[in-house]
């Protein structure tokens, strides 16, 4: 065992079986749940005007981000060191640094996490702009609505479907795989899965951008765990 496997093993040791039970429903319960709202897209999907399809996107990407396990409810560390503990004797702040470190593993991961969320939400706002500045420079009916996404309307819708279905397919394996995890699986697991989920985003419809920070952000998750 290298010195690093030992430091991760010693740390997750240190997890009592509460913490781990904790932040597993926590996950149970953020994976059933986007499960239900991609239900909920993929039914709406096929009567969204083709003018709407990049504001749909948006809205399902953000869905999806929002149901991430990102947060300290679904980390065990954080149940059991948080709070009143003030993260003292962490072993994830001994491995990674402190969460509330600005140099910390977490603290790069989730600064990316936010910025991308945010590029997202701000793909159609700025698109959305752009089609209201154009609305007062050209004549009725010659604009084109430039909240389209950037492929056919078509390959968007379909893309979408297969966005919808590759992410309730992960979501569901992570629910089924949670209760036979052990600390140290569980936030490898938590790693591969924020990394695939986020993998999955349908870069064609959104702007480089977008495509930039979902980079940053993989990037960040090597270090994740």
């Amino acid at each position: 065992m290298t010195d690093r496997a030992g430091e991760l093993d010693a740390a997750t040791i240190a997890i009592d079986p509460a913490s781990l039970e904790a932040a597993k429903a926590a996950i149970t319960e953020s994976c059933q749940e986007y499960i239900r709202w991609a239900n909920l897209f993929s039914r709406r999907l096929e009567t969204v005007e083709p003018s709407e399809l990049h504001k749909f996107a948006r809205a399902l990407v953000l869905t999806m981000l929002g149901h991430l396990p990102t947060r300290p409810g679904t980390c065990p560390f954080c149940i059991q060191y948080g709070r009143d503990r003030s993260c003292q004797g962490c072993g994830y702040g001994v491995t990674h640094g402190r969460c509330d470190d600005e140099n910390s593993a977490f603290s790069r991961f989730i600064e990316a996490f936010q910025e991308l969320g945010r590029v997202v939400y701000q793909d159609i706002t700025a698109k959305d702009a752009e089609k209201d500045a154009a609305k007062e420079t050209e004549p009725d009916g010659e604009n084109e609505s430039s909240n389209e996404s950037r492929c056919h309307p078509m390959n968007s819708k379909e893309q979408l479907c297969e966005f919808i279905v590759a992410t309730t397919e992960s979501a569901r394996r992570m629910h089924e795989d949670l209760p036979t995890l052990g600390t140290m699986k569980l936030m490898e697991k938590k790693a591969a899965y924020l990394d695939h989920m986020i993998s999955l985003i349908p870069r064609d419809i959104f702007s480089a951008d977008v495509c930039e920070r979902c980079r940053i952000v993989r990037k960040a998750l090597n270090d994740y765990w």
